[in-house]
C-alpha cells in the first residue's frame, strides 16, 4: 500500500517535469521540434547549364545548336558545417535555338534570374537568352566593347545590383601570338535595365586593380567568369578562373587555374585575396566557371561549379561548397559524363 501510495504521488509529478521540458523545445506546425528540422539542414535545388563548345551543334548541318540543363539538391547545414549535392536521375534536357555566329552558339556561361525570368548569356553570339523549359527566348543582344562593333560580346559571367544586371567578359586584354594586344573589348562591362536598355562601362582600372592586388600586373592576367555583387556586404566576389604573371600563351593558360577568392569594395579601393582550401587543396587544371551564395548565409558560403580543359579532351565539370574565408566544406565533386557546365543557379526555396 505505501508503494501504490507513493507511486501516486510521485508519478504525476514526473510526468508533469517532462511534458514542462517538452515545452520548452519550439515545434513546428506537424508538431516535429525545431531541434531536428535545423539538424537536418536546408535543402535548395540546383540547376546548371553547359557550354559545349563547337559541340553544341545537334548534328552537322541542322542548323541547331543546343546546351543542356541538369537539376539537383544542395543540402547545407550550419550546425555541422557540412553541404553535399546530388543530381536528379535522367533531369537532363535540351535546350535549342537556331541562332549562331560562323556555326557557333549556345554557348551558355551564367544563370541568373532578374525581372522573374531565368537568364543565361551566349559567349559566341553575344545574345542574352530567356531560359524556359527547353527554349531559349531571345532577350537582347549584346554587342562587344564600347557598344559600336559589330560583333557579339563574350559574356561570361552576370550578377543583380541596384535593380539592374550586370554582364562581364573575361576582364582581360586579347594578345596575339607576338603577344601585341589586339583588343581591350573584354575590360568592358554592360549594365542592362529592367526593360533591356544597355549602357557600356569601361572597366579596365577595376580590373587592372584586381590582377594587381591578386599578383598579376600585365602582361599577366586574371581570367574571370564568375562574379557577384553583394548587397549584404556591399562588396563585390570574383573566382577568377585562370592566373598566369606572364603573357598569355595557351598551351601555359590550359593549367593555370585558380584557386583565389577577391573582393573588392564598391569604388575598387579596398580589395582582399583568399586561397580557398590553401596551398594543399590547390589543382591548376580545375578553374571556376560560376558560384552563388548559399541564401540565409550572410554571404558567407559559395557553391561553385568548376570545369577542367586540356587540350579541348578530357573535359570535366565539377561542384564544390566553401566559406568565403576558404574553408571548404565539400570537396570538387565531379558531374557525371563529359559536359562542360558553365553556368549555375540556386533555387531560393
Amino acid at each position: 500500500m505505501k508503494t501504490l501510495r507513493f507511486l501516486a504521488v510521485v508519478l504525476p509529478l514526473v510526468i508533469s517535469f517532462l511534458g514542462n521540458a517538452h515545452a520548452g523545445i519550439p515545434q513546428n506546425a506537424r508538431g516535429e521540434t525545431d531541434v531536428h528540422k535545423r539538424s537536418a539542414g536546408v535543402e535548395y535545388d540546383l540547376t546548371v547549364i553547359t557550354d559545349m563548345d563547337r559541340d553544341a551543334e545537334t548534328s552537322k548541318g541542322s542548323w541547331t545548336w543546343r546546351a543542356v540543363t541538369r537539376e539537383g539538391k544542395l543540402l547545407y547545414n550550419p550546425n555541422d558545417n557540412s553541404a553535399s549535392v546530388t543530381w536528379t536521375p535522367n533531369s537532363d534536357k535540351n535546350v535549342t535555338t537556331h541562332f549562331n555566329y560562323k556555326g557557333r552558339g549556345m554557348e551558355l556561361s551564367d544563370l541568373t534570374d532578374f525581372n522573374g525570368h531565368l537568364l543565361s548569356p551566349d559567349d559566341k553570339t553575344g545574345m542574352i537568352y530567356e531560359i524556359k523549359e527547353d527554349k531559349a527566348i531571345p532577350w537582347i543582344f549584346l554587342n562587344s566593347g564600347p557598344g559600336n562593333t559589330t560583333s557579339g560580346m563574350k559574356a561570361e559571367w552576370m550578377t543583380k545590383k541596384g535593380g539592374k544586371l550586370y554582364v562581364g567578359g573575361h576582364g582581360m586584354e586579347y594578345r596575339n601570338k607576338e603577344g601585341k594586344v589586339f583588343t581591350t573589348d573584354p575590360l568592358w562591362i554592360k549594365v542592362v535595365s529592367p526593360n533591356g536598355a544597355v549602357e557600356h562601362i569601361d572597366w579596365t582600372d577595376n580590373y587592372d586593380k584586381l590582377r594587381n592586388e591578386a599578383g598579376y600586373p600585365s602582361p599577366g592576367y586574371l581570367t574571370h567568369e564568375s562574379a557577384q555583387w553583394s548587397d549584404i556586404h556591399q562588396k563585390w566576389f570574383f573566382l577568377p578562373r585562370k592566373a598566369n604573371p606572364k603573357a598569355y600563351v595557351e598551351e601555359e593558360d590550359e593549367v593555370s587555374c585558380t584557386n583565389l577568392l577577391i573582393t573588392a569594395s564598391e569604388n575598387f579601393e579596398e580589395i582582399n585575396v583568399v586561397k580557398i582550401g590553401g596551398e594543399a587543396k590547390f589543382n591548376p587544371l580545375r578553374g571556376y566557371s560560376a558560384f552563388e551564395f548559399i541564401p540565409n548565409t550572410d554571404d558567407s558560403v559559395i557553391v561553385a561549379i568548376k570545369s577542367k580543359e586540356v587540350n579541348n579532351k578530357r573535359i570535366r565539370s565539377y561542384v564544390t561548397v566553401f566559406k568565403t574565408d576558404g574553408e571548404i566544406l565539400l570537396e570538387d565533386q565531379r558531374l557525371e559524363d563529359e559536359l562542360k557546365f558553365e553556368g549555375l543557379f540556386l533555387h531560393r526555396n
